[in-house]
């Protein structure tokens, strides 16, 4: 594996080099920064599978959104950062820009070897799923941290936006089975089919058998809305959902999952082979309390941080709980926040119809549009006037 380095010190540099070369790297390019020398030159043009970069306290934000704009561009690259600055909440904001691992000077013994030896780990995963050529759709689960968080609208109005304006193929699941709701977020009503459909007949589940139990919403989007009634949604097994999901990631690009928050087998299964799963928090101390409850929970399933999102929906700069204090309560970074909206969400509801549809410039909708365009790791397309965005809903 090829590897950059950027780096102001060049007794440094060598320390580093010697250190890649030792850990089986080929280093592509060595560069010493100067004093106050602007980052993103540097960065231009670098095409290799490890970057390492130095960075102090007075070039910190200018350096991380450099590098932000690089791994936003390059999502595969990994990005080592040297630091003086030991202040945790450097740590979280390097995550928020791409960077993989931060490392404090001076150097600890064996730190930069471990990383090294984690990022071949990692690139190596990378390169088996290319090597394969998988086109199982990316798994994305959205899960409340505490009732009301509006984590159902969400799902269901970030599952509409990937279809309409990113012209994905989308499912969404509605995994809430004893009180799902999701088919009245996009107007689908009491919908004819639903989940328990395809698990009473889970021997013969097949591509035509899913499609035929799924609700068309829009062009791209399809509804596999929950239960009509308790009952039912009790028969449900997490065997018969992870073959369920298997099949609906094969023929979709994205699969969303709109959770409950019950942790039990089926949930656990759903979230087992989710990619990414977004906890969705107010900025209110019972959320932040359930959310760290389940942070610890799923690391002790064994989750990758990378995988777990924080989302604080309603967000209020002058609320209880700043991002920061989310932030050291739950031991993860703000991936993203929404704005409080409350009137023109409520109408959303009320009409039955996503936010997208009713109230296309709302803060919110271009707050989703940038979570999908993070998610699915593209940029976020330019707005559509009313006539247009209509045309293509009904085309």
């Amino acid at each position: 594996m090829n590897a950059d380095l950027m780096v102001s010190s060049p007794s440094l540099a060598r320390t580093v080099a010697e250190t890649l070369v030792g850990a089986g790297f080929t280093v592509q390019a060595q560069k010493i920064r100067l004093p106050g020398q602007a980052l993103p030159p540097l960065l231009s043009g670098l095409n290799s599978d490890i970057v390492i970069v130095d960075s102090t306290v007075a070039h910190e934000q200018a350096d991380l959104q450099a590098i932000e704009a690089m791994t936003f561009a390059k999502p595969q690259m990994y990005v080592i950062l040297i630091t003086d600055n030991s202040d945790k909440q450097l740590l979280f904001s390097a995550m928020r820009a791409g960077v993989r691992e931060v490392l404090t000077l001076p150097l600890a013994d064996r730190a930069l070897g471990d990383a090294l030896q984690r990022c071949a780990v990692h690139q190596a995963k990378l390169q088996a799923q290319m090597s394969l050529g998988s086109t199982q759709a990316k798994v994305v689960a959205l899960l409340a941290c505490k009732g009301g968080c509006g984590a159902s609208f969400l799902a269901t109005n970030l599952a509409y936006l990937m279809a309409s304006e990113f012209s994905r193929t989308c499912a969404l699941v509605d995994l809430d089975l004893q009180y799902g709701d999701a088919s009245f977020y996009l107007g689908a009503g009491a919908a004819k089919n639903n989940i328990s459909d395809l698990t009473h007949q889970i021997e013969r589940l097949d591509a035509q058998l899913l499609l035929s139990c799924m609700h068309p919403v829009a062009p791209r989007l399809s509804l596999l809305a929950a239960p009509q009634d308790m009952e039912t949604a009790l028969s449900v097994t997490a065997m018969q959902l992870e073959k369920v999901l298997r099949l609906a990631r094969q023929k979709h690009e994205v699969v969303v999952l709109d959770m409950h928050r019950a942790m039990d087998a089926v949930a656990i299964q759903a979230l087992d082979m989710a990619d990414v799963v977004y906890l969705v928090l107010d900025n209110t101390m019972p959320a932040v309390r359930d959310a760290k409850r389940q942070v610890k929970l799923f690391r002790s399933l064994g989750y990758a941080d990378d995988k777990l999102r924080v989302l604080v929906n309603r967000y209020d700069s002058h609320g209880f709980v700043d991002l920061k204090s989310i932030e050291e309560a739950v031991g993860l970074p703000v991936v993203h926040t929404l704005p409080q909206q409350w009137a023109a969400a409520t109408e959303s509801i009320s009409l039955g119809q996503p936010l997208v549809k009713t109230h296309p410039q709302n803060p919110v909708v271009d707050a989703l549009r940038q979570v999908a365009a993070h998610l699915l790791q593209t940029e976020a397309p330019k707005t559509k006037t009313w006539l247009s965005r209509w045309v293509g809903v009904h085309a």
